[in-house]
């Protein structure tokens, strides 16, 4: 998504590996960048044919906020050395100006999930989602023309750099173009956020237009996102950041002597990196990004500096992580930070205080009838082998190499029989399909009266020594190893190794929502009760 909207797939890659992901890998690099790659290279090819874009790709195909007009005889509306500039002491500005991105972000976030919040107490239906959007949709098409009608400052056309299909008259006279209206009824992205990025004239659009631009889409943002209906955040920021950035440029000039005028256009690129970064709380990815789009590599460590300020200020703001960390926590996906949970690293809380229990396991010999009966009743992914006589832990098996085993008559055998091994290509033909496993009775409905009472040797096919952890060491440990090692679960044993419980994801993330003393966490179809003090084991509804 983010390589197709910014045409740049190595942006794509650095989003999905900042952003987008727990645990990486090399496969996962690879997939991400072949991905990226056909994404662009694809987008290229429906701009050529469809588009009827037949004269070559340039940079103004490639960066989209460059200002760069393909209409044009010589394909450049920008000089070689007319572009935004900036001054090594204005690097205090930018900390200034990441200062006040960070500060805008963590007030949307902690806004935005309140609001959130408030929709999932609401519970609307179908019908009243449906009158939500309607309603939001109604009141921001008519604030986005209404408002030009009533701050109606007019700029002569002839003066402005890019053609006239960028500005609108809207109530002005002819030759004359409305400051806001050009804002605010341009599509943002094809032309708005070029407009301020490439405008070097301070008197295109005026300070108040600036803000009053940028404070409107900033509010129908905070609210639009998260109603039902599909919408991305990218764009609108950029555009909300580049109409403050070239606000707070204009502000200085008022103050600053001639000779020292800033360039606004340079505070427009700063301000959507801020505003953006504030809210995403990306680094790399974001800076990749704005330098891409623009064509202004000598940009990159303005906006590396300005990210980097937007997101510490944002986390120290609202003391929350970014707006995308924050709708997983409000869906209940167990996405998993780097560092474990603050209370999992102060408190003395063990990995037994965080397990669920009445973890199912299987012997290396069973009775196919009681297999049968754990797999219907059970859909726990994966299921621990212990020994027989002393309940140690001996192994795993996942819940799909019991299904091909159960498929496959010539692994059952009776009571007194030798066992027979199967080869690792025909187990691995033998597995079922993970999107179309059977479910309740399905399950080993082919099985006759005496199949079920012979037995199937389970030990030839799984895991040998699993990872676990003992029930006494600490969660903190528990969640390093899970997270760097990109586990689906780990077993907790006793100091015997008898299997006492697992932790999966769900369990780890519990420990965002504790705090340091005693607290009861509820989740769907599971209590914990996690407590702080040493010693103590927890207890389980």
């Amino acid at each position: 998504g983010v390589a197709a909207a910014f045409r740049s797939p190595v942006s794509g890659v650095l989003f999905a590996m900042e952003e987008g992901s727990s645990f990486w890998s090399t496969s996962l690099t690879w997939r991400c960048f072949l991905s990226a790659c056909v994404t662009v290279i694809t987008m290229y090819a429906i701009m050529s044919k469809v588009l009827g874009n037949g004269s070559g790709f340039h940079v103004s195909n490639m960066a989209v906020f460059n200002g760069i007009d393909t209409n044009s005889s010589s394909n450049l509306a920008l000089g070689d050395f007319d572009h935004p500039e900036f001054y090594l002491w204005e690097y205090g500005m930018f900390v200034l100006v990441g200062s006040f991105g960070g500060i805008i972000g963590g007030l949307f976030c902690s806004s935005n999930r309140a609001l959130a919040l408030l929709r999932r107490r609401l519970s609307f239906n179908i019908v009243q989602k449906g009158i939500e959007v309607f309603v939001i949709a109604a009141v921001t098409a008519t604030l986005i023309w209404v408002l030009p009608s009533f701050f109606s400052r007019c700029g002569d056309i002839e003066l402005r750099r890019l053609g006239h299909t960028y500005y609108k008259q809207f109530t002005c006279e002819e030759g004359e173009y409305n400051e806001l209206a050009t804002l605010l009824l341009n599509p943002l992205g094809a032309k708005g956020i070029t407009l301020l990025f490439t405008e070097d004239d301070p008197d295109a659009f005026s300070m108040s237009t600036c803000i009053i631009a940028g404070m409107t889409h900033l509010v129908i943002l905070c609210v639009a996102f998260g109603m039902s209906i599909s919408a991305g955040i990218f764009i609108p920021l950029l555009f909300i950041g580049a109409c403050l950035g070239r606000a707070l440029a204009l502000i200085c000039n008022i103050f600053l002597d001639e000779a020292w005028n800033i360039d606004p256009r340079t505070y427009a690129i700063i301000g959507a990196a801020a505003t953006l970064g504030g809210v995403v709380r990306v680094l790399i990815s974001l800076t990749a990004i704005v330098t891409h789009t623009t064509s202004l590599s000598f940009f990159m460590t303005p906006v590396m500096l300005t990210t980097l300020v937007a997101q510490n200020v944002g986390n120290w703001v609202s003391d929350r992580p970014g707006i995308y960390d924050v709708i997983l926590q409000l869906r209940g996906v167990p996405f998993l930070e780097e560092e474990c949970p603050v209370v999992g690293r102060n408190a003395n809380i063990r990995a037994r205080n965080v397990i669920r229990k009445n973890v199912v396991t299987v012997c290396a010999e069973m009775l196919v009838k009681d297999l049968v009966g754990i797999l219907r009743s059970n859909n726990d992914p994966d299921f621990p082998v212990v020994d027989k006589q002393d309940g140690s832990l001996v192994g795993k098996i996942s819940r799909i190499d019991l299904l091909a085993l159960l498929s496959q008559q010539k692994v059952l055998v009776s009571m007194g029989e030798d066992e027979v091994v199967l080869s690792y290509s025909e187990l691995d033909e033998a597995r079922p399909d993970p999107r179309n496993l059977p479910t309740g009775d399905e399950i080993g409905e082919h099985l006759s009266h005496d199949d079920e009472l012979k037995y199937v040797y389970i030990a030839p096919y799984m895991q040998i020594a699993p990872m676990s952890i003992q029930g006494h060491g600490s969660a903190e440990r528990a969640y390093e190893i899970f997270r760097s090692l990109g586990l689906r679960s780990i077993l907790v044993v006793d100091k015997h190794s008898r299997p006492i419980g697992i932790i999966t994801r769900h369990e780890l993330a519990l420990l965002e929502e504790i705090g340091e003393n005693e607290h009861k966490v509820k989740q769907k179809k599971r209590s914990t009760l996690l407590y702080s003090q040493p010693h103590k084991d927890t207890q389980f509804e």
